[in-house]
């Protein structure tokens, strides 16, 4: 499916297509696991239009590689943008600080893991004429779980 999957060639120097196709997402670029956060996915750098011959049919809106939600949109649509909630959550910063010891071996801290975790939005959208457009965004994930000062207390 990606093989088909279009996607600006040249950010500097955008066609007219991908200008009036590419989605462009706004929202935060730091999120703490648990809240909850308002993106809004716009299509086209230059809006798109919204008429019977030629719509966005649908926006998709993914955090890492899970789908957050789509928005059907159609002909009827007042304009080619859609506004999702997303709530990170802390199984996204996934890795775990170790400690390599040469008597006893890796211990794994189990109370100190990586305190966030650089990760993307990726939005994807339907254009009932010009097919499949996707662009992502950058987006840095803290965990709730951090605090100030603490120390990794090792498990051996």
């Amino acid at each position: 499916m990606t093989d088909n999957i279009n996607r600006l060639k040249d950010k500097d120097n955008p066609t007219e297509t991908e200008k009036k196709h590419i989605p462009v997402i706004e929202g935060p670029s730091m999120m703490t696991a648990g809240g909850t956060y308002e993106v809004t996915v716009s299509v086209g750098i230059e809006p798109h239009v919204m008429e019977d011959g030629h719509y966005i049919e649908w926006v998709d809106l993914y955090l890492a590689d899970q789908k957050i939600g789509r928005v059907d949109l159609g002909p009827s649509a007042e304009k080619a943008e859609a506004t999702f909630n997303v709530t990170p959550n802390e199984e996204l910063i996934g890795a775990k600080e170790f400690e390599v010891c040469h008597i006893r071996g890796v211990n794994v801290c189990g109370d100190c893991g990586l305190t966030s975790v650089i990760t993307d939005f990726k939005a994807i959208e339907s254009c009932n004429v010009h097919g499949l457009w996707e662009s992502s965004m950058e987006v840095e994930v803290m965990s709730s779980k951090q605090k100030p000062g603490k120390k990794c207390s090792w498990k051996a």
